[in-house]
């Protein structure tokens, strides 16, 4: 099981350190943005939807990297008064929403992705980008986040039944 852990928190690791790059470049295309419409007077057609997708990418990847590092917002005014056990079973309740969550977003998204994977869809401005290599973005992050979760879930498990924090 630690071996399985160590590579599923690996892969969400590399995945939000390595995705977390597209933040940059989205960046910079808004900076391009602004410089051309208001110092040159040159708005383009092609940013806002290009600056869309790239954020798009990084928050669904990076939700994975995310879990693992339990930065999903919480209530921490009162979840950090509970006692170790008792926030392992608050986590434990949170999970199973959760998954209703990522399983219909793994699930119609794949459909969607899929959809749009068959017809090559480009997005619906005169740029004509491609959109679906954003949308296989859906189910792939979806997934990377519910291993994730799982991982998670099998800790607070473990934190429940013996009272102290799963460590490698």
């Amino acid at each position: 099981m630690k071996r399985l852990f160590k590579i599923i928190d690996g892969i969400s690791k590399w995945s939000g350190v390595v995705f977390a790059y597209l933040l940059w470049p989205g960046v910079a295309i808004l900076v391009y943005e602004i410089g051309a419409r208001y110092i040159f007077n040159a708005p383009t057609i092609w940013v806002h939807g290009s600056t869309q997708r790239i954020f798009a990418v990084y928050y669904f990847i990076c939700g994975a990297y995310v879990s693992l590092n339990r930065d999903h917002i919480t209530m921490d005014l009162i979840y950090n008064r509970f006692p170790l056990r008792i926030k392992a079973i608050l986590d434990i309740i949170s999970f199973l929403f959760f998954f209703i969550f990522c399983g219909a977003l793994l699930w119609y998204g794949s459909q969607y992705a899929w959809s749009s994977l068959i017809r090559l869809e480009p997005c619906n401005t005169p740029f004509r980008a491609p959109l679906y290599p954003v949308k296989l973005m859906i189910p792939i992050g979806a997934l990377l986040i519910i291993l994730q979760e799982l991982a998670n879930l099998w800790r607070s498990f473990y934190t429940v039944i013996t009272g102290t924090k799963y460590e490698y």
